[in-house]
């Protein structure tokens, strides 16, 4: 059977072009509807007993009108969850009047048709197949492996498996039929370690198309977790050079590339505005969104899709290189405003307007083993987890965030550290960058790396 009609059935996709239809006739420029449907299923456990056992379906429909103005265009947008109503008229008729209300803006620009979805298949029936016992397995599992790689795991509050399937559909007046399913894995455990009366929690988790997630490798990551955070010193304030782990790479690095956000440029809600062309980070930087990246090997490209949620076939998109701003992530909108070529960087949700993302975010990685890095950085730290980066002022790129991780002596990981303030300014910090880890490592749709940073601030006891 065809996975994404599974979802998506031809009598609903009938349903939703006529409502296309029905809107120009009350004599809309244009008309869209995207709609989005997933399956999801979870098992989670707690020390060893099954807490909860749950399976949901959940859909939505946004139609999309627009009316021509004197002096550009206004759009009218209605949503629903109701999938099975015998026709979509009346909720295309609502957003045909909702658009009689809103200001012209005379940049929106919709997709023509263009690509085909030559990627290999985002939809993995296997998972599908995944009975009930075999999460509560997995999930049990996970929890045995997580105590097997560390005896001061003192107690597991949630260790859990997912999956889910869905798909999505775009459809326009102008004849964009954009189409999508996919499926996905994840197993996560949140656990507590013990030394003495310390105690410190930890959490990782990993995510995949289809089954086949290393348990082992994840449980073992959360009890090195918990065990790097036991019985953590102060560190006395000064500059330090620190290295930055790659999770807490994907973190900065997703700040960033929100940033590039056209829409906040155009804005001026922006540390970047003005910036194209301009070295804005270090030389070794090159930092790429790739929606059609392949999936291989420790790479999952969970974020690889055909097209955009505007219609557009998705594409490579070098946002910096060599530490130059190459680029804005644009809509259709944007990039008619700024005069930009498309970037084909749009998402969407059912009950939003056509908003930038990212699909797959990665640095290019260096060629400096991690422990070569902490090398190079002496005496400095190394940071594991930073908490607020959400506060960074995006105009001024001002931050200062709490953050933890493991002192450096002489090259070599010493004793926990935590406490620490991680203030200074978002610039300082890429431009700064002294050496980059070989070390790439993914998170769901983004990927990070040990980062080598000189000469930082760190606030502590």
């Amino acid at each position: 059977m065809n996975p994404f009609a599974s979802f998506i059935p031809d009598s609903l996709e009938a349903r939703l072009q006529d409502g296309i239809q029905h809107a120009l006739k009350l004599g809309a420029e244009g008309a869209e509807a995207f709609t989005s449907v997933s399956r999801s299923r979870k098992a989670k456990v707690q020390n060893g007993a099954l807490e909860d056992l749950t399976a949901s379906k959940r859909g939505g429909l946004g139609v999309r009108v627009i009316r021509a103005g004197g002096k550009g265009f206004r759009t009218g947008l209605a949503t629903t969850t109701d999938l099975a109503a015998a026709d979509f008229r009346d909720l295309f008729t609502q957003a045909w009047e909702l658009s009689a209300l809103g200001d012209e803006d005379p940049w929106l620009r919709q997709a023509d048709p263009s690509g085909t979805d030559d990627l290999p298949s985002r939809f993995d029936a296997t998972v599908e197949a995944i009975t009930p016992q075999q999460r509560i397995d997995w999930a049990l599992d996970l929890e045995t492996q997580a105590r097997r790689a560390s005896a001061k795991v003192a107690a597991v509050r949630e260790s859990a498996w997912s999956d889910g399937s869905g798909a999505s559909l775009l459809l326009t007046q102008k004849g964009v039929r954009a189409a999508d399913a996919w499926s996905s894995c994840s197993a996560s455990i949140e656990l507590a370690v013990a030394d003495g009366e310390e105690r410190q929690a930890a959490w990782h988790w990993d995510v995949a198309r289809r089954p086949g997630l290393d348990l082992a490798a994840i449980g073992a990551e959360a009890a090195l977790k918990g065990e790097r955070k036991l019985n953590p010193q102060r560190l006395p304030a000064g500059r330090y050079a620190v290295v930055l782990h790659p999770e807490v790479a994907v973190d900065l690095l997703g700040i960033v590339a929100g940033m590039l956000d056209a829409e906040s440029v155009l804005k001026q809600r922006s540390l970047f505005a003005g910036k194209l062309g301009e070295t804005i980070a270090s030389p070794l930087l090159t930092l790429i969104d790739d929606g059609r990246l392949a999936e291989a090997p420790g790479r999952p490209a969970l974020g690889t899709e055909p097209w955009d949620a505007e219609g557009l076939p998705t594409r490579r998109n070098v946002l910096l290189e060599g530490g130059v701003l190459k680029t804005y992530l644009h809509t259709l909108k944007t990039a008619a405003e700024m005069g930009m070529a498309p970037t084909a960087s749009a998402g969407r949700g059912f009950g939003s307007q056509p908003g930038a993302t990212t699909f797959n975010l990665f640095p290019l990685p260096g060629d400096t083993a991690p422990d070569a890095l902490y090398r190079m950085a002496g005496n400095g730290v190394l940071i594991t987890e930073i908490m607020g980066l959400h506060t960074v002022d995006p105009v001024s790129g001002d931050l200062s965030v709490g953050a933890s991780g493991i002192r450096i002596r002489e090259g070599a990981l010493a004793e926990p550290v935590d406490k620490l303030t991680f203030a200074g300014n978002l610039r300082d910090f890429l431009t700064r960058i002294a050496a980059l880890g070989s070390d790439l490592r993914w998170y769901g749709s983004s990927a990070g790396l040990s980062i080598l940073l000189e000469d930082i601030a760190l606030g502590g006891a």
